[in-house]
């Protein structure tokens, strides 16, 4: 039986590639963001403009 609740945000952002020195495609840019801008270490550097969904469920703890 759930007895928390999950919260998942889904963010989506267009990066300016010309912040992201080194990385060739939105791949690459994805990983760097991943390594070194990190939701749960800068979560003031993500804006809610770009959530595009949010979801809520229960789930076993």
């Amino acid at each position: 039986m759930p007895d928390r609740i999950r919260v998942t945000v889904v963010y989506e952002y267009k990066p300016q590639m010309k912040y992201y020195q080194g990385c060739k495609d939105i791949h690459e840019a994805a990983q760097f963001d991943a390594e070194t801008c990190n939701f749960r270490d800068f979560p003031e550097d993500y804006g809610t403009d770009e959530i595009v969904s949010v979801t809520y469920e229960g789930v076993p703890g």
